[in-house]
C-alpha cells in the first residue's frame, strides 16, 4: 500500500484504527510546538497560551486521522497530498522548479502529458486504487501553499476582529482564531511530512528499479521511519529541542520558491537514508544525525510561515469596512447569533 501505511494501535471516535502514513503523532506534536517556541517577541500572545497550543498540536495529526476513515472521495482528495514523487514528474515533462503554481493547472498539465504521451508514462491500474490515490506524483506542494493562504486569510479576519473590539463579536473573534489553529496545524502537517524523506520520492517504501547502489531495507521501511526510529530513539518535544533551529528565511508574500528548496533539501537526503539502511548504521548516531537534522529543518519553516502568514495579514481600513458592512448584525438574526457581552461561568 502507498506511503508505506501501517496501522497503529489507537481508539478513533469512529471506532477504527487510523492509518499512520507520515512522521508519528507525537513527532507532529513536537514539530508544532518547536516551531511555535520560535516565533518573534511580537508575535501575537494568543499564540503563547498553553491552550492554543494544545489545540494546535491536536490539529497537527488531522490530515494522518481523515486515512483513517475509508471513503474513497476523501482518500482521493486527501492522500496525495502528503507526497510528491519527485522522479515521476520527468515522466510527465516537469521538474521541481517547472511544476505550475496553481492545483488545477498543474493537474491539467499531468493529464495531458499522459494524454498526448501515454508511452511515457508509468501504467497505472486502477483496479487495485479505485479511489485513484497513486495517479498522479503528489500535491504536497500545493497543500502546502493553499493551507499558507488560507492561514494569511484567517489571520487576516482575527486581526479585523480585534481592530474592531467589538464585545458582541467576541465569538466570532474565537472562531477565527480557531479557523487559524486549524490552519496552522494542517500546515504544519504537510510542512512535517515534507522533511521525511520517504515523502519525496517513488522510493517511499523499498528502492524502485534499478538498484546500482545495492541498497537494502528492512520491511515497512518507510513505516519505521515514520514511527519506530522516533520510539527507538525517543525523539519527542525534550529531545528536539536542543536541535531547533529557527534560522529559515522565507519571501512572506509568496514562499513558493522557498518550499521548492525545502522540498529538494527533503530529496536530497533520500538516497543517504537507504545507503545507512544498507550499512546497518541507520540505528546508530549517523541514523539519528539525518532524522533530527530533517525535523530541525521542518521546525525552522514552519515556524517562518507562521509568522510570514501573521505579518503579511494586517488588515487595510477598507478591509475592516468591508468586513462591518457585509458581516453586520441586522434585526433578521437569530436570537442567540449576536452573543452577549459577558458570558456566564462555565460550568464544570
Amino acid at each position: 500500500m502507498r506511503r508505506g501505511a501501517f496501522w497503529i494501535v489507537s481508539v478513533a471516535v469512529q471506532g477504527m484504527l487510523p492509518a499512520a502514513w507520515g512522521w508519528g503523532a507525537h513527532v507532529h506534536r513536537a514539530i508544532s510546538y518547536l516551531a511555535l517556541d520560535g516565533l518573534p517577541a511580537e508575535a501575537p500572545p494568543w499564540l503563547r497560551e498553553p491552550e492554543v497550543r494544545r489545540r494546535i498540536a491536536f490539529q497537527s495529526n488531522q490530515p494522518d486521522r481523515w486515512r483513517g476513515w475509508k471513503a474513497d472521495v476523501l482518500r482521493h482528495e486527501n492522500d496525495p497530498d502528503h507526497y510528491l514523487d519527485v522522479e515521476l514528474l520527468e515522466q510527465f515533462g516537469l521538474t521541481l522548479e517547472t511544476i505550475p503554481r496553481l492545483r488545477r493547472e498543474y493537474l491539467r498539465t499531468l493529464a495531458v502529458a499522459k494524454h498526448a504521451h501515454p508511452d511515457n508514462v508509468e501504467p497505472y491500474d486502477v483496479s487495485k486504487d479505485p479511489a485513484r490515490t497513486q495517479e498522479w506524483p503528489g500535491f504536497v506542494l500545493h497543500a502546502v501553499a493553499e493551507h499558507y493562504a488560507k492561514l494569511q486569510a484567517a489571520f487576516n479576519q482575527v486581526r479585523i476582529l480585534e481592530r474592531l473590539n467589538d464585545p458582541a463579536r467576541q465569538f466570532q473573534l474565537d472562531e477565527a482564531r480557531a479557523i487559524a489553529i486549524y490552519h496552522i496545524g494542517a500546515l504544519s502537517h504537510f510542512i512535517a511530512d515534507i522533511a521525511q524523506p520517504l515523502h519525496a520520492t517513488q522510493h517511499f517504501d523499498g528502492w524502485v528499479g534499478d538498484n546500482p547502489a545495492g541498497y537494502q531495507w528492512r520491511p515497512k521501511f518507510h513505516a519505521y521511519i515514520d514511527e519506530g526510529f522516533a520510539d527507538r530513539h525517543e525523539l519527542d518535544y525534550d529531545a528536539l529541542k536542543p536541535h531547533a533551529r529557527y534560522d529559515a528565511k522565507v519571501d512572506a508574500a509568496d514562499p513558493w520558491k522557498d518550499v521548492l528548496a525545502y522540498v529538494r533539501r527533503a530529496h536530497a537526503q533520500m538516497a543517504a537514508l537507504y545507503a545507512l539502511e544498507r550499512d546497518q548504521k541507520l540505528d546508530g548516531p549517523e541514523g539519528e544525525r539525518l532524522v533530527a537534522g530533517q525535523l530541525a529543518d521542518a521546525t525552522a519553516m514552519l515556524s517562518a510561515l507562521i509568522w510570514a502568514a501573521y505579518a503579511t495579514s494586517e488588515p487595510t481600513d477598507r478591509q475592516v469596512e468591508t468586513w462591518v458592512r457585509y458581516d453586520a448584525f441586522n434585526a433578521r438574526e437569530p436570537a442567540d447569533f449576536r452573543a452577549p457581552t459577558s458570558l456566564p461561568a462555565r460550568v464544570k
